[in-house]
């Protein structure tokens, strides 16, 4: 299970990383921050499809999705000056308690096989 959220977070992560360098790279238009762009997401989608080949789908697209859009919007704010409001943080407190309640029957079910 360990293996499981090293390699979401990686992907994750990576995601983000392409994310923060779509707006580095203004339309495509500099090449060092597009070529970051589409290898981060190739690498981090490659890691999301071995991990759907043996976890639920919507457990991974969920966790994939959570974390990526609460990171983006986390460094949006940091580093790119992006506006924050109540909403937005109403919004990011959502994602991160639906994240964690996703996850929990998962960890309810490990600990019962480990048991068995």
């Amino acid at each position: 299970m360990l293996r499981y959220y090293i390699l979401l977070s990686f992907s994750i992560i990576l995601e983000v990383f392409g994310a923060s360098f779509m707006k580095k790279s203004e339309g495509f238009t500099h090449l060092g921050a597009t070529l970051i762009v589409i290898v981060s997401y190739s690498i981090a989608l490659a890691l999301y499809i071995l991990l759907t080949k043996q976890h639920e789908l919507g457990i991974v697209n969920a966790l994939w999705a959570g974390g990526g859009t609460i990171l983006v919007s986390v460094i949006g704010i940091a580093l790119f000056q992006e506006s924050i409001s109540l909403i937005k943080i109403v919004g990011i407190v959502c994602i991160v308690l639906g994240v964690i309640g996703l996850n929990l029957p998962n960890q309810q079910n490990e600990l019962r096989k480990a048991e068995s």
